[in-house]
């Protein structure tokens, strides 16, 4: 083995190992269980920054864990490569837009860019040591997935599931697409409440005056008994001088401020309740660029007509006061734009009338932590809109369906004929009609509407079927806490609707790695930190150590300390593994007769026991705790007290470090796996009796072999602890007053009480310590053995 660890040259060469003895395959025709791992595609959409490392690498340990207790790892991977983060990528590295180049070009341009950072994304989660079958790679705009997404479509048309209408939509002005409510989410906002006089001595707070144009109605509580005079009369709109009913509802609240509320179509969901309710006035002011419609703003963006009304409305004296405030409002996620509403023709998923089922369904699986079912409850039960799946993009899964020119009814393609593209494939027969003339849907679908499949994907369902039986429901699903309403939720629908069960056994939730303030990572902070230099400097298995450095489901800053101390533990496990190369090649594997060889097998079995049931529950990062703790007992203590045997050609002793240092190995390889393949190859590969002695037959350590339990006597082991706090002590006398570790003492004392548990431990003690001679005196305070030593 080289002097020093170098991951460097390490790394890639133990990725062509894997690569060329296919180490993480799939093997379609075991026997062994399936254990399958349904992992979110990540979004190209840029660079992979630290907190993508942190999310993935947890699933990573997992798979490895799973793979070496015996189990067929079905691991796939996948890239969402489709929709609006696609685009915008695109469309920044160009300075264009589909508007400038045209539909075709632009969808062609995408197409072809997409390519290089697929290629970029792959290599990156390459050099991480995700344990990945990249035969089973999929993207979701390829021909393969854009089937299995058509064929849902086609499938929920046929059970009632899907329908399409004109409807109030959420509508994102800056990315000019509809959006669902998944998308949204609450941003603070500095605005202004103007108190604005309507006639009749009414007056209005309202943070939206650009919305008056289209005011409907105005809404008292019936409770309000300083208002209740209002209801029924009609009163003039301020500039505009439409007059509008009053009407009593409940959803007012009296209190909050003047207590009158005006009603416009739309400004929230309550003003869409109210016009459903009340049979109100359509007044659709706001386009689909974004931009006012009315006579009198007209083609003017939002904010700028807010501002322009606030100047009308001043200069014409209907302004009473106006206050700074500081309220929740809804912005799209990608984007933090405050989200407007259109009326539009929009596809939807009918699924609100399954809300307890869906409630049901999450209880079926396992959620780790335990608390994150509750983010899913609260999500359903808050669900008040169906899904729209409807988006004005163009870079995604088309809608298999075209429309009669003559008579608007919708044709839905045969499903044997997925994946169709309506701009360029055509219906096979004519409309019901006689009409032979169609136009496609213009419209994309959701890219949440195919992601949400990942489980059908990765079974081929649609395509070949070849992996439905034996994934479905797949094993585990990981994934992140701020997609559970994205997509946990929603691949539970779609699992549902289509294999009437749930998509997996179990989900697990982790948070998120972000920077080194505790802020989560984007670009539009300028925070973002990248791997790469991290990568050079100390190597994957070092990032990942420090991946595994919080619980599950808790959010962790990059700390570099963390990367180091992790970058330490790979160069003492490197030293460590080079001295038993040096030194352990002769050895005797039966058993050995040291009450201090039983104390480190005792305490190796205890970390096994520990460390796999802590996996078992998806524990990882006590299990990585555990065996941490092992492993510095064995390097500083262990290793020390046995040098000198080792030395002495003991082959009991030697033995004992090799075997104890193979199955801490075994048990950091899930979160070192490259410096750990290299030991096992150097140190343990080519070494055939030990092989033999130990049972392992692999050629990878990845490929099996979790360490089984150790059959350790108890009574050797609790003497074995005796003397080892014994030596311990000794080794604190010689510290504290300021002896050499390696100086022989003449003598040392230890108390009485310790006399009869260190029956037939003292020659090693004297020996570990190098004392001539032990006597026992005093009795001593309670956590102390060692009384004193004399040179």
């Amino acid at each position: 083995m080289e002097s020093r660890y170098n991951p460097a040259a390490v790394e890639g060469k133990i990725r062509e190992f894997w690569e060329k003895n296919q180490t993480f395959k799939f093997d379609e025709n075991s026997s062994s269980e399936v254990f399958s791992i349904d992992t979110p595609p990540p979004t190209v959409s840029g660079d992979i920054h630290m907190g993508h490392v942190f999310s993935y690498s947890q699933a990573e340990f997992i798979a490895r864990y799973k793979r070496m207790r015996g189990f067929n790892v079905f691991y796939p991977f996948g890239l969402d490569n489709n929709g609006l983060p696609t685009e915008i990528l695109i469309e920044k590295k160009f300075d264009t837009t589909a508007e400038k180049l045209g539909r075709d070009k632009f969808v062609e341009l995408v197409r072809k860019e997409i390519g290089s950072y697929n290629a970029a994304y792959v290599e990156l989660w390459k050099m991480l040591g995700l344990s990945v079958d990249w035969s089973l790679l999929y993207q979701t705009i390829s021909p393969d997935v854009q089937k299995v997404s058509q064929k849902s479509f086609l499938e929920l048309n046929k059970i009632g599931r899907v329908y399409r209408k004109e409807a109030p939509a959420l509508f994102c002005p800056k990315d000019k697409t509809t959006v669902s409510q998944m998308e949204l989410k609450d941003k603070m906002l500095k605005s202004k409440i103007l108190y604005l006089k309507f006639s009749d001595d009414v007056t209005i707070a309202t943070t939206r005056p650009e919305l008056l144009p289209s005011c409907v109605a105005i809404f008292v509580s019936p409770e309000d008994e300083k208002h209740n005079g209002l209801v029924g009369k009609e009163v003039a709109v301020p500039i505009f001088g439409n007059r509008v009913k009053v009407i009593a509802d409940r959803r007012v609240d009296p209190a909050f401020g003047t207590g009158v509320v005006m009603c416009c179509t739309f400004g929230d969901q309550t003003d869409i309740e109210w016009y459903k309710a009340y049979n109100l006035e359509l007044k659709i002011i706001i386009d689909e660029k974004g931009r006012m419609n009315h006579p009198y703003y007209n083609g003017i963006k939002i904010k700028e007509a807010r501002e322009k009304i606030i100047g009308d409305l001043k200069e014409k004296g209907y302004v009473i006061k106006e206050q700074e405030i500081e309220h929740s409002v809804n912005v799209h996620e990608r984007c933090d734009t405050e989200i407007e509403f259109i009326v539009k023709k929009q596809w939807y998923i009918r699924y609100l009338d399954l809300k307890e089922k869906f409630l049901e369904l999450g209880n079926s699986v396992k959620w780790y932590p335990g608390h994150m079912k509750v983010r899913y409850e609260n999500w359903v039960r808050g669900l008040q809109w169906d899904w729209s799946i409807s988006r004005q993009r163009y870079f995604g899964v088309y809608f298999p369906i075209w429309y009669c020119k003559n008579c608007g009814e919708p044709i839905f393609a045969d499903e044997k004929d997925l994946p169709v593209d309506p701009f360029v494939d055509k219906p096979h027969e004519n409309c019901s009609c006689g009409s032979s003339e169609f136009e496609p849907e213009m419209d994309i679908m959701d890219t949440w509407a195919t992601s949400s499949l990942t489980p059908e994907i990765n079974a081929r369902w649609g395509i070949d079927g070849k992996y439905v039986k034996k994934i479905l429901p797949m094993s585990l699903r990981a994934q992140a806490h701020d997609i559970i309403t994205f997509w946990a939720f929603n691949t539970i629908v779609k699992s549902y609707f289509h294999m009437n069960q749930i998509p997996w056994k179990t989900i697990i939730i982790n948070g998120h790695g972000l920077d080194p303030k505790g802020n989560s990572m984007h670009k539009s902070l300028g925070n973002v930190i990248l791997p790469d230099a991290y990568l050079k400097k100390y190597g994957a298995d070092a990032l990942r150590y420090w991946a595994s450095s919080s619980l599950l489901g808790e959010d962790n800053s990059f700390q570099e300390k963390d990367v180091i101390t992790g970058s330490r533990l790979i160069n003492k496990l490197w030293n460590l593994s080079r001295f038993v190369e040096m030194n352990c090649k002769e050895f005797d594997s039966s058993k050995s007769a040291s009450v201090i060889d039983a104390w480190i097998m005792g305490r190796l079995d205890r970390t096994i026991e520990e460390a796999t049931i802590r996996f078992d529950e998806y524990d990882y990062f006590n299990a990585r705790f555990k065996v941490e703790e092992l492993f510095w007992g064995f390097a500083n203590d262990y290793l020390e007290f046995v040098k000198d045997r080792v030395y002495n050609k003991d082959l009991k002793a030697a033995y004992t470090i090799k075997f104890v240092l193979f199955k801490v190995l075994k048990m950091l390889s899930p979160f070192m796996p490259f410096v750990a393949e290299e030991i096992y190859q150097q140190v343990f590969a080519t070494d055939q009796k030990f092989l033999e002695s130990v049972g392992e037959k692999h050629r990878s350590i990845h490929s099996g072999g979790w360490p089984n339990r150790i059959d350790v006597n108890a009574a050797d082991g609790k003497r074995g602890e005796l003397a080892v706090d014994a030596i311990i002590g000794i080794r604190k006398k010689k510290h504290d007053t300021g002896i050499a570790l390696n100086e022989a003492l003449s003598k040392a004392v230890i108390y009485k009480k310790y006399q009869e548990g260190l029956v037939g431990s003292l020659d090693e003690v004297k020996e570990s310590m190098r004392v001539r001679e032990i006597v026992f005196d005093g009795e001593g305070e309670e956590s102390e053995i060692v009384k004193g030593i004399e040179k």
